[in-house]
């Protein structure tokens, strides 16, 4: 697989994967983003464009997500570069059932790896049963239940060998 970093010329991509993402989660009634919140413009008021990620197998984009070394509103008690805080993973509708959603995990945990960061995090609503069952099944251990910024979410960190 391969992995690069979002553009400028390819920040639109990295949005479209979001709002379909979004799309199909309203359309099971498990709506997770607000599509004014995941336009190119508002990704880039929120999250440095380096740290979105494109993925690609074969050539054909798989999935997205934002990799961070530092949250200040769900991680704001870890220091800068401490972990790799992952955020917006996303597969591409066509992608799903495949396999990807461990692939797009393991990439993130490489590039944690290549920056000698022995930690990947993410936060995940409370609620959302198949998805922290998905984290759970790819490693991550729950750290705590906490309420920031009006939601109810569970912390989960995974420790990486070196």
């Amino acid at each position: 697989m391969e992995v690069v970093n979002a553009t400028h010329k390819s920040i639109d991509i990295f949005s479209k994967v979001l709002n379909n993402s979004a799309t199909w989660l309203n359309s099971i009634n498990q709506p997770m983003w607000k599509y004014e919140d995941i336009t190119s413009e508002e990704l880039l008021k929120k999250y440095s464009i380096d740290d979105m990620k494109l993925c690609y197998e074969n050539g054909t984009l798989i999935g997205v997500y934002i990799l961070q070394w530092y949250d200040p509103l769900f991680w704001a008690n870890l220091q800068k570069n401490e972990s790799g805080i992952m955020h917006k993973l996303a597969v591409c509708r066509e992608s799903v059932k495949k396999g990807y959603g461990h692939k797009l995990i393991q990439s993130a945990e490489l590039i944690c790896k290549e920056h000698n960061v022995k930690w990947l995090r993410l936060n995940c609503g409370t609620f959302r049963d198949r998805l922290r069952n998905f984290y759970e099944i790819n490693g991550f251990k729950m750290v705590d239940r906490v309420f920031i910024d009006n939601r109810d979410q569970i912390r989960y960190e995974k420790f990486l060998n070196l």
